[in-house]
């Protein structure tokens, strides 16, 4: 396959996951930060000796909802054509209450090799001792507008990772040019600033165990499905949680089985943990909780 260019890789990364329906301050975020990358795409090989364009980022602020949509539509066109995203049911449609409801959520899924691919190759060059690309300081950044560095990075790596590119800053003029550049309206701030604490907080052990017992915070990574049968063993409630996948078109790999098995759905890792809710009956059933790497 052709090499992805800037904006296409950060599309991988950022459209990932994201409502289809909605346009919500994620989405927007992630959508400027595609248009940015587009910019960015003409500084790659230059020293950027003149600094770079700030009104064109300052057009990038103040898109309109109607211009985000356009271009929301112009990068998924592109990636369908390439075989690198699809439309699929979200997993909350997996959720018991959302079952019950009627509701039906649409989320972006990108090719999970390619999405694979593009995460890895930023963690590796920015994790790594040794030289870091144009090209991954500019995703770098681009991660950091959006909000989405805390789904590829732990608490620690992200200490590790600022420690690192703030000595970069000191000697790379892209660095110093970028690095002050904002595609965050003042209320986004605000809200990104929610998100990095809430993602900060539900990516440690005692954070998904919060959200085992209060989903509410979080309930697209505590998706509860129920089995059919009392007191069911192990085999059969995994085959209920795979069932209700397959009929919600997800693509699911098993890496564990066992009391509490560990499952890849579309590019996220949820483990399995037998549990019950309340409504008129008890309800027997499997939480999914996200799997933390520790």
């Amino acid at each position: 396959m052709k090499e992805l260019s800037l904006h296409e890789r950060f599309a991988i990364i950022a459209l990932n996951g994201l409502e289809v329906e909605t346009m919500v301050s994620a989405k927007k975020l992630a959508v400027r930060g595609i248009m940015a990358a587009k910019i960015l795409e003409n500084y790659l090989d230059d020293d950027i000796s003149d600094g770079l364009p700030e009104l064109e980022f300052k057009k990038i602020l103040w898109a309109s909802t109607r211009k985000l949509k356009a271009e929301e539509n112009k990068i998924t066109s592109e990636l369908r054509d390439k075989n690198l995203l699809s439309v699929i049911p979200s997993i909350l449609n997996c959720d018991l209450y959302y079952v019950t409801s009627g509701v039906e959520v649409s989320e972006y899924l990108c090719d999970s090799d390619e999405y694979t691919r593009q995460t890895e190759s930023i963690r590796a060059e920015l994790l790594e001792s040794g030289e870091v690309s144009s090209e991954v300081i500019f995703l770098w950044w681009l991660l950091r507008e959006s909000s989405c560095f805390y789904d590829l990075f732990s608490p620690l790596e992200v200490d590790k990772i600022t420690q690192k590119l703030n000595e970069i800053h000191l000697t790379s003029k892209k660095a110093k040019s970028l690095f002050n550049l904002k595609i965050q309206r003042k209320y986004e701030q605000i809200i990104v600033k929610y998100l990095k604490k809430k993602k900060e907080i539900f990516s440690t052990a005692i954070g998904t165990g919060v959200l085992y017992v209060v989903p509410f915070f979080e309930r697209r990574q505590a998706v509860f499905i129920e089995v059919e049968e009392w007191f069911s063993d192990d085999d059969k409630r995994l085959a209920c949680v795979l069932d209700r996948f397959a009929e919600k078109g997800h693509i699911v790999t098993v890496i564990k089985t066992g009391t509490v098995p560990l499952i890849k759905v579309d590019n996220t890792y949820y483990e399995c943990i037998p549990g019950q809710v309340i409504m008129r009956v008890p309800i027997q059933g499997v939480r999914l909780r996200r799997y933390v790497m520790i």
